[in-house]
């Protein structure tokens, strides 16, 4: 039994299982030998393929601490990058770490010169500065046939960056081994009379290979950062789609998707994805040293999702303040997988006359939080708000309570005449304070109305009574406001 146990106890992924044929076979003589037992043991190899296969999107950021390579190895797996750090070793790690203001985290710098770097020391006619899924990798990363990938970035051009005129690959898709010279698809900046931004696709053959998919003008991505997402189903009839998005404000700069398209080669066992910077060298002169960021990655498989969002909170729930004061709450957003962009902010539902205003107006994701001030309340009573946040199309809302108590008063009273005559008119002056108090005065003899409310003005309400019989009375005066009676 225990050689059985052994060689079946690691974690292997279903495709492993289909494609080891000795393992197989152990499988079945094992199970002749041993009968139920082996039943045993096929039944967890089973559940721990399911659960490797259920781990999740894998988030690769920078955190300016840890050393990129060291970042980058941890979650793609060991080597995964193409540098050409070894016919420039003066310079040092050709990815580094930067923070970055735009969006308030640290990135990747993928630095490139045009001398003396090149192909990993093998080839000198191009350059690559590149990071990879690959053999090694989780077999969460690789991309097998059948299987749909979710892969999202974030990327940012100089404002002048130069492409060369044959090839700038940015982002590659490959097979990862049989016929895997040429990328399936590339996401290639180009210099023309006006430079380009293409979508490039290369079938397994010429009659299923679709050559410029698109083909935009550079422009609008350069000095920007552009957030991208893709999606993929593998196969000789797969599907491909993507989109970039400007991040700041979330516009689509570039659109294409194609669900017939040949995404397989011949001999390929799986399929990977590449970001960075491979390009030509036939025409240095079109070039310069180049500083390409790049950040927030997210890979994920089957069910799992890279798409980006984000959460609204505010505090307090519930907020009490009298007439006249202001009412503070901190709203903050949270990002879903490595979400960055300006995050506008608004309420609804503020009580009449009432003012608003957010410290800062939007939140860039990882900056911090904001502070909602409403002023100018003067209105009494318990009011639902909704604090919004937008990016985009994207919306959410949460929900808080703002109540008004009225401002504490004190009422005087005084009389033109007293004492007074039997018969004599008596005029009642009610003078209320703090100034600025709204409302109406009802007079008062002991427990009886005189006369209706009179209305404030400029902090006083007067009444004159005819009726008032001989002997001493009890004349008092109180604000109303809404069902609120002080005095």
């Amino acid at each position: 039994m225990a050689p059985l146990i052994e060689t079946t106890s690691e974690c292997l992924l279903p495709h492993k299982l289909r494609d080891s044929h000795t393992t197989n076979e152990t499988m079945v003589m094992s199970q002749t030998k041993f009968g139920p037992k082996y039943s045993f043991v096929l039944l967890s190899l089973l559940l721990c393929a399911s659960a490797a296969l259920a781990q999740g999107p894998v988030i690769l950021t920078a955190d300016g601490q840890t050393p990129a390579y060291t970042l980058i190895d941890n979650k793609l797996g060991p080597g995964t990058e193409e540098t050409p750090d070894c016919i420039h070793p003066a310079f040092g790690p050709h990815i580094t770490q930067m923070f970055d203001n735009d969006l308030a985290r640290y990135v990747f710098v993928f630095h490139i010169h045009v001398t003396p770097d090149n192909d990993r020391c093998t080839a000198t006619d191009r350059q690559r500065l590149e990071i990879k899924t690959y053999g090694p990798s989780p077999d969460y990363l690789q991309a097998f046939l059948g299987d749909t990938v979710n892969y999202s970035w974030k990327f940012k051009l100089d404002a002048a960056f130069q492409p060369s005129t044959s090839f700038t690959h940015i982002h590659q898709i490959k097979a990862g081994d049989g016929d895997a010279d040429a990328p399936i698809i590339t996401l290639t900046p180009r210099k023309g009379s006006t430079n380009t931004l293409q979508i490039i696709h290369n079938g397994s053959t010429p009659g299923t290979t679709l050559g410029t998919v698109k083909n935009i003008p550079l422009a609008p991505f350069l000095g920007i950062w552009v957030e991208a997402s893709e999606r993929i189903t593998f196969g000789s009839n797969g599907s491909y789609s993507i989109v970039l998005k400007r991040v700041s404000d979330g516009a689509v700069l570039l659109t294409y998707s194609n669900n017939n398209i040949d995404l397989w080669r011949t001999g390929t066992t799986f399929c990977r994805p590449k970001w960075g910077i491979y390009r030509s060298l036939n025409n240095p002169q079109d070039l310069r040293d180049e500083d390409v960021l790049y950040g927030n990655y997210c890979l994920a498989k089957g069910a799992d999702d890279c798409s980006t969002d984000f959460t609204v909170g505010s505090a307090p729930g519930t907020q009490t303040v009298t007439a006249g004061n202001n009412a503070t709450y901190t709203v903050t957003v949270n990002p879903i997988n490595v979400f960055a962009g300006n995050v506008g902010l608004s309420v609804s539902g503020l009580p009449p006359g009432a003012s608003a205003t957010f410290n800062p107006s939007t939140i860039n994701i990882g900056s911090g939080s904001s502070t909602l001030t409403i002023s100018n309340l003067t209105a009494v009573g318990s009011y639902p708000l909704s604090i919004t946040g937008t990016y985009a199309s994207l919306s959410h809302s949460s929900p808080v309570t703002l109540i008004v108590n009225p401002t504490a008063t004190t009422t005087a009273i005084s009389s033109n005449h007293n004492p007074s005559v039997f018969g004599q008119a008596v005029t009642l002056t009610a003078t209320v304070s703090p100034a600025g108090a709204t409302g109406a005065v009802q007079f008062k003899d002991g427990n009886s109305n005189l006369g209706a409310p009179m209305a404030l003005s400029s902090g006083t309400a007067t009444f004159t009574v005819f009726s008032l019989s001989v002997g001493a009375h009890d004349i008092t005066a109180g604000l109303q406001r809404g069902r609120e009676l002080s005095g």
